[in-house]
């Protein structure tokens, strides 16, 4: 899941450089928003049924079928109210036509990614990402040639658009294909009405928390484009895109994590807190030096990939990538609370952080455009990961000192990285200055215990496996 996850992130990187470049800042602020209009109500489609799908099957293969199945029939209904509610409010906000085609288009692509979760959600129940790791990286790989064949050919903008619908609806295929077939389950849904009520109430704190979680997420790209227009949404969604890359590392930790929390929970309370501070150590160890490398590049990084159109997007990044730190161990908490069945927790710190990032992006937006929208959003990571470890401390006894230890030793490896680049500037070649910065951060934290050589092997034994 991790190789597929770069992979699928590289291609989805480049796609998206490609495409700032030839549309232009305009036409990439329209393409973004559009993707996260249809973000936001996909959230409106699941309601966390996957969630409570995944903890449960991991704790109960036997009932697999019947939970799935009731899944899929509850995430049907809820799927065309949410189209329906896309379309009412894409009326109600008045926005230009080209835009509203692309949302529409998008809306097809939002159910078939629905149905995707929940199928995959199957096979995570059954520790198999596998599957879900080829389709993760074969659809992403399907959208660039799509897309790019129509910004060649100088077909319309929504074209770009059906770049995703393609190749979501061969997934959804591909995944019921190999549920029947390796596991026997069958992708039918059902309507018995007790079953589907028992899962919408245990769904409930996960519904509300994912719904505050993915409009936080997203609303700026929209607000930004409601209220500084489409250039400043394009400014904006180009360092974005650029931290939103990293995110999958926490995300295939959390894919693997997820079950095992909910395992551990009920199994052995010791292991769970153990793989719990494992899962934040390393985390850290990864996210410290992309943080504090991309805010020292970030000038080389957009003009050399995003030509000088994009400079304004230079301070915006830096600000983003910081909050990239707090993003990360907000993912392992986050899993840690739903899984300790905390959801309720998890849905009250959503909302606190849905209502301060909203009235941030109000203030700032109109004032700062796009790094006022960069400032509230690392204002909300950093509140996000901080009221979530409150909560994670008062449900398991953590040694506070370790962790802070631990957090000097990597700002201390940081440093020095910093002081590489930064003296390595006369060297035109950045793939060279990030590897010597990488080697200065890797050799200071193993000097300085955070990591060990033998850590470093086990890693790399388990990834290879």
């Amino acid at each position: 899941m991790m190789i597929a996850s770069v992979c699928q992130k590289v291609i989805s990187l480049i796609y998206f450089t490609i495409l700032a470049r030839q549309i232009g800042p305009t036409n990439i602020g329209i393409y973004t928003s559009a993707l996260a209009m249809t973000t936001i109500f996909v959230i409106f489609v699941d309601l966390g049924f996957t969630n409570v799908f995944i903890r449960e099957s991991a704790r109960d293969k036997a009932g697999m079928q019947k939970l799935l199945s009731s899944v899929l029939g509850a995430k049907l209904l809820c799927g065309a109210a949410s189209y329906a509610a896309m379309f009412i409010t894409l009326k109600a906000l008045n926005f230009e036509p080209e835009f509203t085609l692309m949302v529409i288009i998008s809306g097809i692509t939002m159910l078939f990614d629905s149905f995707n979760l929940t199928t995959y959600g199957a096979l995570r129940a059954q520790n198999n990402l596998r599957y879900e790791s080829f389709s993760l990286l074969a659809s992403q790989f399907l959208s660039m040639i799509i897309g790019l064949t129509a910004v060649f050919l100088g077909l319309p903008i929504y074209f770009l658009i059906l770049a995703f619908t393609i190749p979501s609806s061969l997934n959804s295929l591909y995944s019921a294909t190999i549920l029947r077939r390796k596991y026997g389950l069958r992708v039918t849904p059902a309507f018995e009405w007790p079953e589907l009520k028992r899962i919408a109430i245990m769904s409930l704190p996960f519904a509300l928390a994912a719904i505050f979680g993915r409009i936080y997420s997203y609303v700026d790209v929209i607000m930004l484009k409601k209220i500084a227009g489409n250039v400043a949404a394009g400014i904006y969604s180009t360092p974005s895109k650029i931290t939103f890359a990293f995110q999958f590392i926490p995300m295939a930790l959390v894919a693997s994590l997820y079950p095992r929390f909910s395992q551990y929970f009920a199994e052995d309370k010791e292991k769970l807190k153990q793989l719990f501070l494992d899962s934040l150590r390393y985390l850290l160890i990864i996210a410290i030096p992309i943080s504090v490398g991309i805010a020292i590049l970030s000038r080389d990084i957009i003009l050399l990939f995003f030509t000088a159109k994009y400079a304004p997007s230079i301070l915006p990044l830096r600000i983003l990538i910081i909050s990239l730190v707090f993003s990360f161990i907000s993912f392992p908490i986050g899993s840690f609370l739903n899984a300790v069945n905390k959801q309720n927790v998890q849905t009250g710190i959503t909302a606190v952080i849905l209502f301060f990032n909203f009235t941030l992006n109000l203030i700032l937006i109109p004032r700062l455009g796009a790094v006022g929208a960069a400032i509230a959003a690392l204002s909300g990571n950093i509140l996000l990961a901080a009221l979530g470890y409150f909560y994670v401390v008062k449900l398991m006894a953590i040694r506070q000192k370790y962790i802070l230890k631990l957090t000097v030793k990597l700002i201390l490896g940081a440093i020095t990285m910093a002081i590489v680049l930064i003296y390595s500037r006369d060297l035109n070649n950045l793939l060279a200055r990030v590897i010597l910065a990488g080697a200065a951060y890797l050799a200071t934290i193993v000097s300085l215990k955070a990591i060990t050589v033998l850590e470093i092997k086990q890693i790399t034994s388990l990834i290879k496996k």
